[in-house]
């Protein structure tokens, strides 16, 4: 997808190599909502798996449910498989998320595509531009992204024509992505609750034929 995401859109090679002149300057709300993290009460969570997960940015990268919260925050938000999911604070890396619904803590944000099967165009077109931010911040500490950098993000959008055929190859492979995240999950939960009871000998499989 990234492959055909630059050859489309950076080096515009359907195009004889120039960008098209209908494809005008727009910024990131024209593709996609941004939605932010409620500030949960650090108070309440747990790791007894009571309650909800709630995603912080620590749990981006392996994408597993580490943290969980019994606060049902008024202005909270609950991941969804497939979604488009950036740390705000420290390395600023979009995730296609591939497990289970969980609680968006704050700092950490979705941009919500606007166009039906528009999600790997967004997450290619914020990449860059991410990237961008995280090079050019110098701090002693932990760097930070937020709204105004956001407001800032430009880029050229295509014509909806063009949109639309990439988004018919792409969308499949986004879907494909979610489906294998979330059966490996799932798989692995299977081992880890079989496992302890085939070490014990809890679970007899000598019979089986193999």
């Amino acid at each position: 997808m990234e492959a055909l995401y630059k050859a489309w859109f950076t080096d515009y090679i359907p195009f004889d190599g120039n960008r098209p002149i209908n494809w005008k300057k727009s910024d990131i709300y024209s593709i996609a909502d941004i939605i932010y993290g409620a500030p949960f009460a650090s108070k309440l969570f747990n790791t007894s798996g009571e309650g909800m997960p709630i995603i912080r940015i620590r749990d981006l990268k392996e994408q597993a449910f580490v943290t969980y919260t019994t606060e049902k925050h008024p202005k909270g938000h609950l991941i969804q498989p497939g979604d488009i999911i950036v740390g705000m604070d420290g390395e600023f890396r979009p995730y296609i998320w591939g497990n289970t619904e969980a609680w968006l803590n704050q700092r950490v944000c979705i941009f919500d595509n606007k166009r039906p099967k528009g999600k790997a165009f967004v997450l290619f077109t914020i990449k860059p531009l991410l990237y961008r931010i995280e090079q050019t911040q110098v701090a002693t500490t932990v760097i930070h992204i937020g709204k105004k950098d956001y407001d800032a993000f430009e880029f050229y959008l295509p014509d909806n024509n063009t949109l639309d055929q990439f988004d018919e190859i792409t969308s499949p492979m986004i879907d494909q992505i979610v489906v294998n995240s979330l059966e490996s999950k799932r798989l692995a939960e299977l081992r880890d609750a079989l496992l302890p009871k085939l070490m014990s000998g809890e679970l007899d499989v000598s019979d089986l034929d193999l």
